[in-house]
């Protein structure tokens, strides 16, 4: 019996083996029906030809799907990733096929294609729409998630290349096997709502036409008339010598496949530069910035090469009579240092000119990135930010925070064309004379080094060496920062003032990092500067960014903690001001305060209550969402409410109320949000007479605390849920009576160490808060 069954499994692999063998003798047998579209490299962009469009919809022959492969691709469909993985979310790209059929917005985890890669579809991670897109036929349809469900159900019976509709064994129904073309055209008729629209050709790329940009006007870019070319005296006009003559026109890349964003020449037109009639191989953009030399004999502007590697890169460009071209490609020298400098650009701010000539030498104005840092009471990241934005001019009585410009600290590169490769810098003028850096040493190849440069004042030379980034307050002081080792790798980082007269050094208790001008409330620049310092380090294990700052078990600065991949800094914004005689120092972290703090409130402060006694300090607060904007609307959470007798609660928000008679403080938490019911909140009494804590529960959106006298504590809802400004003015205040507190949950505070009172399950957080260099409280 076993001698049966082995013979018929031998026979019917032997018959396999024939069926395949026939089928790879058919497919090689057929001869191949590719058709060659006609190119679109000659045709202007943003244009659908009839020709194109016919060729789009009528064609039912094989396109050369697998031929004319872009020189950095390999595969027939090349899915290409923007930005970097392990960043959070999905990963975002363009999908460029070898056909030149291209998808600008696709999100990889959506990206279907079929498996000869003759169809793709996108899926709906961002949107309530995606493609459909048959690159044989060159068309697209505009599919809902309905229509895509469907289509996942027949996906692997989709039309092949070769048109091929049968299987290999030729004896399934119709229901399963792969469908022709027009047998699935009639099915995407019946089951897909929306109608296939040609792809659109723009030059050597085909793209859906919901996806084609709106096309860059041929505005062309303004070309400064040149100045007379003048005499070896430089004030008499030369006879008979004109300055050159510019000319542009609009710029085409030879291939848009072979681009990073193949459609940035739509949005975005360039222009080719020639001069007297011969091309430079400069593109400018439609504001170049453009400035002749006062002689005729010199040019300067913001351009960038017509090929290359790197022809993306605007970099500033020079031309002289004497020396032809020139180019300054990088905005600073070689820097490890968690900053960055880019071309200034006016605006209803600053309207002063990026380019001027100052005979011979050109000042090119760049603008330092403003530093931004994680908003908590000690942050974990350091980031740049080169656009313009808001920061805190200011609190209202409430806390509430007023919200101004931040000012850019700009300053200007001496480009000497003569001497091209050395670095110079000029600031803008203090007491009348500007300062002027000079590079004297590279920043060591390790990270957060700076480079050391050479520092003089009109005629004055300031001795050792200095780092670039400064600050010029109300052109009377300029404040510094000494050449040294990085931070973060044991520097002191130090801070001086210079007046025009002497140097005066900031007594700080921790090295700085970074400087940022600030913003008074009227808009001007504040007399303060803002310092981001490394005030500790962090064991990464320790790190939890869903909570307070304060829960974290923070060490000392060290560098050899910090030179290991699993610990990281701590960062901290304070503020510099002068006082009435002109002597800068650091000022304290507490904003006083003399009135209830709303629940949004920022900013540490202090509330004193001289006639009881005691007093009450609130800091380390993050919103609720974790990040780095400011938000009128959004609560405050984990932060610490701190008393003067000793008294602390952790993971509290801002609002608080003193009792009347002396007997503590009210105090509101942030528990959680619950999407369409009121928020929960808690309602603390810290007694620091009881050495208790009472707590009530709330269920509201927003409550403010109003005040606490013989009747009780009153408080209303700030942002009634339907959010109708008539109903947040009549909501009436609630009130929390005596006998509510009496029935509230109570519970005993436990002297931890260092004699501090916390709750149960604050009391691990004792010395993390003692450990605080300015901690309100001690002994």
């Amino acid at each position: 019996m076993s001698v049966v069954l082995i013979l018929i499994a031998v026979a019917a692999l032997a018959l396999c083996l024939l069926v395949w063998l026939l089928s790879r003798l058919r497919d090689d047998s057929r001869p191949s029906s590719f058709s060659t579209p006609a190119s679109a490299a000659d045709k202007p962009a943003g244009a659908v030809s009839a020709q194109a469009q016919s060729q789009a919809s009528l064609s039912n022959k094989e396109l050369p799907a697998h031929a004319d492969k872009a020189p950095e691709a390999n595969k027939d469909v090349s899915f290409r990733m923007q930005g970097e993985r392990g960043m959070g979310g999905p990963i975002f790209g363009d999908v460029m096929c070898a056909d030149g059929v291209y998808l600008p917005h696709v999100w990889e985890s959506d990206l279907h294609t079929s498996y000869d890669g003759r169809w793709l579809r996108t899926g709906f991670y961002d949107s309530e729409t995606a493609h459909l897109v048959d690159r044989k036929s060159r068309r697209s349809w505009l599919i809902s998630k309905g229509d895509a469900e469907v289509l996942d159900a027949v996906h692997w019976r989709v039309p092949r290349w070769n048109g091929e509709t049968l299987n290999e064994s030729g004896i399934a129904d119709d229901a399963h096997v792969v469908m022709s073309d027009a047998s699935f055209e009639a099915w995407l008729a019946a089951h897909v709502d929306a109608t296939a629209q040609p792809l659109v050709a723009l030059r050597d790329i085909w793209v859906p036409l919901e996806c084609v940009p709106a096309e860059a006007g041929d505005q062309q870019p303004h070309l400064p008339v040149a100045p007379p070319v003048l005499r070896e005296d430089g004030k008499t006009q030369a006879p008979n010598v004109a300055a050159p003559e510019l000319t542009v026109e609009r710029h085409w890349p030879a291939s848009l496949r072979s681009l990073s964003d193949p459609l940035q020449p739509l949005r975005q037109a360039s222009w080719a530069l020639s001069m007297n009639g011969k091309p430079t191989g400069w593109l400018l953009d439609q504001d170049p910035a453009m400035v002749w030399r006062d002689d005729g004999q010199g040019l300067a502007l913001y351009a960038t090469p017509d090929q290359g590697e790197d022809s993306y890169l605007r970099r500033l460009v020079v031309w002289m009579a004497e020396q032809n071209w020139q180019q300054w490609p990088q905005p600073l020298p070689a820097d490890r240092k968690s900053w960055a400098v880019e071309p200034f650009w006016p605006d209803e701010v600053d309207p002063r000119a990026p380019l001027q000539w100052s005979g011979s030498v050109l000042l090119q104005r760049v603008q330092v990135d403003t530093a931004d840092l994680e908003r908590l009471h000690d942050g974990t990241s350091l980031s740049c930010v080169t656009s313009r934005t808001e920061t805190c001019a200011g609190h209202a009585a409430d806390g509430q925070v007023q919200l101004r410009a931040q000012p850019v600290t700009t300053f200007c590169w001496l480009r000497d064309p003569a001497q091209p490769h050395v670095w110079r810098a000029q600031s803008d003028p203090v007491m009348g004379k500007p300062l002027i850096w000079t590079l004297s040493k590279e920043a060591k190849d390790e990270q957060g080094e700076t480079s050391a440069w050479n520092l003089q004042w009109g005629d004055k030379h300031l001795s050792g060496s200095w780092t670039l980034e400064h600050v010029i307050v109300k052109g009377r002081w300029a404040v510094l920062m000494p050449f040294g080792r990085a931070p973060e790798r044991g520097g002191a980082g130090q801070i001086q003032i210079w007046d025009g007269e002497r140097l005066q050094t900031v007594d700080l208790p921790w090295p700085v990092m970074r400087l940022c001008p600030l913003p008074a409330l009227d808009g001007s620049m504040a007399m303060r500067v803002e310092l981001i310092a490394l005030t500790a380090c962090l064991d990464e294990k320790d790190w939890n960014p869903s909570t307070g700052s304060w829960r974290w078990n923070m060490h000392s600065v060290s560098s050899s903690h910090l030179s290991r991949p699993d610990w990281r800094a701590l960062y901290q914004c304070r503020e510099i001001a002068p006082d009435a005689q002109g002597h800068w120092r650091l000022l304290p972290r507490w904003r006083e305060a003399k009135q209830i703090q709303h629940p949004c409130a920022d900013g540490d402060y202090v509330w004193r209550d001289a006639v009881r006694g005691d007093a009450l300090w609130w800091w380390g607060g993050q919103n609720e969402r974790l990040n780095s904007y400011w938000s009128e609307d959004e609560c405050r959470i984990e932060g610490v409410s701190m008393t003067r007798s000793g008294l602390a609660l952790c993971g509290t928000g801002p609002g608080a109320c003193p009792h009347p008679a002396g007997e503590g403080w009210a105090v509101l938490e942030y528990v959680e949000r619950r999407y369409g019911k009121p928020d929960q909140w808690k309602l603390h009494w810290l007694n620091p007479v009881e050495k208790e804590v009472r707590t009530l529960e709330l269920a509201v959106n927003m409550p403010q605390l109003k005040g606490w006298d013989t009747q009780g504590l009153h408080w209303t809802d700030l942002a009634p849920e339907e959010g109708d400004a008539e109903k947040r003015e009549v909501i009436a205040p609630q009130l929390v009576t005596l006998s509510m507190w009496n029935r509230a949950e109570v519970e005993p505070l436990r002297q931890g160490p260092g004699g501090l009172w916390l709750r149960k399950q604050d009391l691990r957080y004792a010395e993390t808060l003692l450990g605080q260099y300015d901690c309100p409280w001690a002994g």
